[in-house]
This record gives C-alpha cells, structure tokens and sequence, in this order.
C-alpha cells in the first residue's frame, strides 16, 4: 500500500519503520479488502465478513473499523489513498506495486 506494507500471517502494519499490530476485526477487514483489490467491496459484504450471517445493522461499526485501519495504513487518514470509500457502495483497497 502507499508507505505501509501489511503481514497478514502476523496480523501487523509496517509503516515508517514501526510495527502496528491490527485486532481481528480489523485483520479481517484488510484481508477482505486485500482479496478485492482495485475492485469494490460493498457494505455488506464486509459487514457479512465481519460479523456473520446477520450483518444488519453494523454500519456504523463498519465506519468506525474503516477510520481505525486508516489510521494505521495511510499517511494522512482525512486524505485516504490506499483504502478509499465510494460513496453509496462501500470500499475499495488501492494496492500499490
């Protein structure tokens, strides 16, 4: 990603030199996102992904977990990059080479 790498065998963030551990939520996340890379995910398959088969109602959950990884991913989370909303869809992971 833009200026981190992500290890999803040890659930960490590398960024600047520094080793961000992520929760399991967040992992998940990531991992969903990772696997659709440059392609869209929508609210409720991540949310499908997070919580199970009775995803209704996380959204703003979502939202919360979404500004937590962004946090740990982006170099100025207020102007994501790598993990980008599209409005009224849901998300979409921006994976740099």
């Amino acid at each position: 990603l833009d200026g981190c790498t992500i290890d999803f065998s040890r659930a960490e963030v590398h960024k600047d030199g520094e080793i961000i551990s992520l929760t399991a939520k967040e992992h998940t996340l990531l991992e969903t996102l990772a696997r659709n890379a440059g392609k869209i995910v929508t609210v409720d398959t991540l949310c499908e992904a997070l919580w199970g088969d009775n995803p209704f109602g996380y959204e703003n959950s979502l939202n919360a977990h979404v500004r937590r990884v962004r946090e740990k991913i982006e170099t100025d989370p207020s102007k994501p990059v790598s993990l980008i909303t599209i409005k009224g869809l849901g998300y979409k992971l921006i994976a740099r080479k």
